[in-house]
């Protein structure tokens, strides 16, 4: 029989969020989380900001549970006097409830992406937390539509900086000959091991892009603005037909657009603060 758990939760000024944990912890607590209060803009310091990372938020949301409620008084003693909010909490398988989160991406009725467990007949497997890539997020799922709609069975297809190797993988799975390529070794391993647990021909190498040569049909690439722009060049050299690109931030779009002058725009896709920009060749 699973446990339930009291859980407090307070918003303190953060100054007063290490002494408060502490209190609780006396008081009984079995565990503490600091998040943020609902409706507090957060921002992060991006790859490509320059100068001190941003002030955090000057209120914490300070969250305890607790096995029973200590004294009311003990609580308001150690939150300073402020007001707490409870609820009963149900225990947690934890190893199984965080998979409920990633749920089978359908793109098409020839393209499917799902993790292990789904057992979706037909659909590419991906295991989530390997490598980043899994469908999940908007800017993967914008580079795999393109995927579906441009590769072509034969052609060949370039992965740029491919993380779980989704986008090569689901471009073998369609019929091409897929390379990806990435900076991070550990990303190439997750990669070769999708790719063999797929059954897939896609192959992944540690290699810096002026490295690779020859000519790709299509060229995916779910990176930055910043570092698509940078790399644009070689990305141009090595188009053979399609060029697309995700992981933009949309204020950002116009340093790939710059980079891609003189290209043909064939689509532009834009929501929830990311675009995609896919480009004809020749």
């Amino acid at each position: 029989m699973m446990a339930t758990w009291h859980a407090l939760s307070v918003v303190l000024p953060r100054p007063a969020v290490g002494p408060a944990g502490k209190a609780l912890m006396a008081l009984g607590a079995t565990g503490l989380l600091e998040d943020v209060p609902s409706g507090t803009v957060v921002r992060y310091k991006q790859p490509w900001d320059k100068g001190r990372n941003p002030r955090p938020p000057s209120t914490v949301l300070l969250r305890a549970w607790f096995p029973a409620p200590p004294p009311e008084a003990a609580v308001r003693a150690a939150l300073g006097g402020r007001d707490a909010t409870w609820e009963l909490q149900p225990d947690e398988d934890w190893n199984e409830g965080w998979k409920v989160h990633f749920q089978p991406v359908h793109i098409s009725p020839r393209l499917v992406v799902a993790a292990p467990w789904h057992q979706v007949p037909g659909a590419v497997v991906i295991e989530p937390g390997n490598a980043f890539g899994t469908g999940e997020h908007r800017t993967t799922r914008s580079c795999l539509a393109a995927v579906d709609r441009y590769a072509t069975p034969g052609g060949s297809c370039l992965d740029v900086g491919c993380g779980s190797g989704i986008l090569a993988l689901a471009a073998a799975h369609l019929g091409m000959r897929a390379f990806g390529t990435d900076i991070d070794p550990d990303a190439i391993v997750a990669a070769r091991a999708a790719a063999v647990a797929n059954q897939l021909p896609a192959q992944f190498e540690t290699i810096a892009l002026s490295g690779v040569q020859g000519r790709y049909d299509l060229v995916v690439a779910n990176l930055y603005a910043e570092v698509i722009a940078e790399l644009a060049p070689d990305l141009r050299r090595l188009a053979g037909g399609v060029l697309a690109f995700a992981g933009i931030l949309s204020d950002r779009a116009h340093l790939v657009e710059a980079a891609m002058t003189g290209l043909t725009c064939i689509e532009k896709d834009e929501g929830e603060g990311w675009t995609a920009l896919t480009y004809r060749v020749g």
